[in-house]
């Protein structure tokens, strides 16, 4: 109980990290007034949260709860690579690479969750709903004929990848509304991403853009690792069958 205690301090703190980037940041960065380093710290926290709730998960919830401690890492990650703190060449590809693993990781936490809660029959419709909205952002604000092809094509993969996570977090929500916050940090990070994608493939840009980017990011991380790494109870729902008799 106190890792958890922890846990949720160490959130509550990378909240307060990023408003406080904001109110003390340049204020001539059009791009960004969150400083790099108050940026990155605001992920490792969250990471370092991430990881207390895995290490004070029971051990039912141990499972999904390591999945999202390793997904937040991943994130981490990518966030240093696409600062380009950790001096990579091609750092998107980089960065597209470590999110992905990141986000393979949350579909493996949130399908055995789906598992669990005996939700999958309410996955088809979310799933199919949210590729489609994950192929036509990337149509709309990603794809760019004058980028190679290779590169249209991964953020194609990954928009869908991002996508599935947030169809699956959907169908838990609409099963168990326990996992409403899930529903919303994976709707959190697809938004982050197509914004970014946007940035970085068809050159959109709008004042504290990189701003933008960032509170939703974090804030959808920190709602999907808490909703994934902590014990939530089981909600035993009535049967077809016994709400006839």
């Amino acid at each position: 109980m106190k890792r958890h205690t922890f846990a949720y301090a160490l959130l509550a703190l990378a909240a307060l990290v990023m408003l406080s980037g904001l109110a003390i940041g340049n204020r001539g960065d059009a791009r960004n007034r969150i400083p790099l380093p108050l940026r990155m710290l605001s992920s490792l926290l969250v990471w370092l949260a991430a990881l207390l709730l895995w290490r004070g998960a029971t051990p039912a919830s141990r499972p999904p709860a390591k999945l999202a401690a390793a997904g937040m890492g991943c994130g981490f990650l990518g966030d240093l690579i696409m600062a380009r703190v950790l001096p990579l060449p091609h750092h998107v590809i980089f960065g597209m690479l470590a999110f992905g693993v990141g986000h393979g990781c949350y579909i493996g936490a949130t399908a055995h969750h789906l598992v669990r809660r005996d939700a999958l029959r309410t996955l088809p419709l979310p799933l199919l709903a949210s590729w489609i909205v994950g192929a036509a952002g990337w149509y709309g604000v990603a794809r760019n004929p004058a980028q190679p092809g290779m590169l249209n094509r991964a953020a194609l993969a990954y928009a869908l990848l991002l996508a599935s996570m947030s169809g699956m977090s959907a169908a838990l929500a609409v099963r168990d509304r326990q996992y409403l916050s899930l529903a919303i940090g994976g709707a959190l990070f697809f938004i982050s991403d197509l914004i970014l994608a946007g940035e970085l493939f068809r050159n959109l840009f709008f004042p504290h853009i990189g701003d933008a980017i960032w509170l939703t990011y974090l804030t959808g991380q920190g709602l999907i690792v808490e909703a994934l790494g902590t014990g939530r109870e089981v909600q035993v729902l009535p049967s077809t069958d016994t709400a006839r008799e």
